[in-house]
């Protein structure tokens, strides 16, 4: 029986053994796995710094481009509307020149046809006086003949 206790022993002191070198293990792999959870979430934590900044980076971006766009947008509305209001002083005063221009046409037409118009009328005055005269010269040589005979 010394013979089975001695082997026991010897068996008791590998499992201790093996039991120790495993609990070392075990305990050197729970602290790489502590150490890498750690370096694997400041891994993630930097990315999401770097993705953070290029965020505010791309907003500041754009900040600036909607402020260069608005004065863009607003100095071309200014552009626009000089543009609009010189066409249109241009315009209505080609309307002004092109209406007084008809005006003094149709004034021209009237004063002519005024004019005409009083001397066909003249002129058919003139003609009933001479159609008249005549009318009176027969007349008068119609009575007087038979008295002068």
């Amino acid at each position: 029986m010394e013979d089975t206790n001695g082997s026991t022993k010897r068996l008791d002191e590998k499992i201790d053994g093996l039991s120790t070198r495993i609990d070392a293990e075990l305990k050197l792999r729970s602290e790489y796995a502590v150490q890498l959870s750690i370096a694997e979430a400041k891994r993630i934590d930097a990315i999401r710094a770097v993705d953070v900044q290029a965020v505010a980076v791309a907003s500041d971006r754009a900040a600036a481009q909607a402020l260069v766009l608005a004065s863009q947008v607003a100095s071309s509305a200014e552009t626009l509307r000089t543009l609009v209001a010189a066409t249109a002083q241009t315009v209505a005063k080609q309307l002004a020149d092109v209406s007084s221009g008809i005006n003094d046409r149709i004034s021209a037409l009237e004063k002519s046809q005024y004019e005409n118009s009083g001397q066909s009328k003249g002129g058919k005055d003139v003609w009933g006086y001479i159609v008249a005269a005549v009318a009176v010269v027969i007349a008068v040589v119609s009575f007087l003949l038979p008295h002068l005979k």
